[in-house]
């Protein structure tokens, strides 16, 4: 009887770090027999704990510390704590306040749309090998990022304050109505800079997918609170037909930590998760107007190529639609201007209770849930990122990757695997939350 056993093959494939990322991240594949046994993302960015470090605190603090999570997503944090205070103190803000908020969530997505499309993801598709290699070498695709990021910069500066944590949004309205020579000045640099925003998708529209095929997406994000494209809201839907009021998140996205990395996995009743840019327009991508509806009907996305690549094109769809709404909201500002500048922030009346608010940022739906005591002290606070709801489904396409792939040594499929991360925009200092503890007997 013969006691030979089957030959066992086992290979691993390790990128210890995926560089043009906000934070650090790695990936690790085992392969055993030719198939693929195991994917793990791991985020490895230093843990943060700002769910402990905001409790004690007062609600009127809560937004300005929070915005520290993010210096990219800053403007999306200060909103999505105020908003979840302001259901907890029943404050209902005026409809000039929340168009000044929705321009400099706007503006954010102006900035960091466009500094992940030109600095990190476009040396992908050009052949750079770094940033440094890219600006030297596609010198006006260079100055196109800089006049984008500048123009998300300035909106955020000139209604926020300053460009990044901004200092001018507050629980329950503004400290300071920015002047009407500055909002003019806002609209001339928002219409010079249409052209390179067009050209922006154009660009992207020539590049294929370097990965044939993705995992079939789940898409999840907010239903736009007003019938419009938008990113406030306080239901979410998903591409299965799933809709739920945010309060509910903890149940349907099922929030794990995993023992291999600081950022905790999110799922969609069991499903792993695709949110951000291509998301919205899969979701709602019928309510653009304009030039975005005519850009993403005539897209991949739009006949239905979900490959996840295509993520970058989404996001400069979204720059289209944040200029030209943009424009919309602050010649509405300009005539009514007076009105505006007489305007005063909303009455706090400071009560215990328990809420959520959520806003989608250029990654995804973003989440924080508190709670607070009579005197407006937090008792509680959790915060759900985007880059945390997408961990899964990156593996998952990593996975799909490997699996394609004919050499699994080649350079090109790191090459693959490190552009297919990217196409994501994670955000792992965002995504690193979790908090662990040991006990010790003594």
């Amino acid at each position: 009887m013969s006691n030979d056993k089957e030959e066992t093959t086992k290979h691993i494939i390790e990128i210890p770090e995926i560089t043009r990322v906000e934070g650090h991240s790695a990936i690790h594949v085992e392969i055993k027999n030719g198939e693929v046994q195991n994917v793990m993302l791991d985020v490895f960015e230093g843990t943060r704990f700002f769910e402990k470090i905001v409790v004690g605190h007062k609600y009127d603090e809560i937004p300005h510390i929070t915005s520290r999570v993010c210096a990219i997503c800053s403007t999306g944090h200060v909103l999505a704590s105020s908003f979840a205070i302001e259901k907890i103190f029943d404050i209902r803000c005026d409809e000039i306040t929340n168009t000044f908020r929705k321009i400099m969530h706007l503006g954010m997505f102006i900035e960091s749309h466009s500094t992940h499309i030109y600095a990190l993801a476009l040396p992908d598709f050009l052949g750079a090998r770094d940033l440094l290699d890219f600006g030297s070498k596609f010198k006006t695709e260079f100055a196109d990022w800089t006049l984008l990021r500048n123009l998300g910069t300035a909106i955020q500066s000139i209604i926020g304050g300053r460009p990044f944590h901004p200092v001018n949004l507050h629980v329950g309205g503004l400290s300071h109505i920015p002047a009407k020579d500055k909002l003019e000045a806002l609209l001339a640099e928002l219409k010079m800079a249409k052209p390179v925003a067009l050209k922006t998708c154009e660009l992207l529209l020539k590049f294929n997918p370097p990965v044939e095929r993705t995992t079939k997406p789940l898409f999840m994000a907010l239903i736009p609170e007003d019938g419009a494209y938008g990113f406030f809201g306080n239901k979410v839907r998903s591409s299965n037909g799933f809709e739920s009021d945010i309060q509910n998140y903890k149940e349907y996205l099922a929030e794990q930590a995993v023992n291999y990395s600081h950022a905790k996995r999110s799922t969609g009743q069991g499903s792993a998760l695709f949110v951000g840019a291509m998301a919205r327009l899969n979701l709602f991508g019928n309510l653009l107007q304009g030039d975005a509806s005519a850009i993403y009907k005539s897209s991949p996305m739009a006949q239905g190529d979900n490959n996840s690549i295509w993520n970058n094109l989404a996001q400069s769809i979204e720059i289209v639609h944040a200029i030209d709404e943009s424009i919309i909201l602050i010649e509405k500002i300009l005539a009514r201007y007076l009105e505006a500048k007489s305007l005063n922030a909303s009455h706090v009346r400071v009560q215990a209770g328990t809420a959520t608010g959520a806003v989608e940022c250029p990654r995804g739906t973003l989440y924080h849930h508190y709670e607070l005591d009579t005197a407006g002290t937090i008792l509680v606070a959790d915060m759900v990122t985007p880059s945390a709801q997408n961990s899964w489904r990156i593996e998952m396409d990593i996975k799909e990757a490997v699996m394609q792939s004919s050499d699994i040594h080649s350079e090109q499929l790191q090459n693959n695997l490190e552009t297919l991360v990217r196409a994501y925009d994670p955000c792992n200092t965002c995504a690193t939350h979790m908090v662990s503890i040991s006990y010790l007997e003594v």
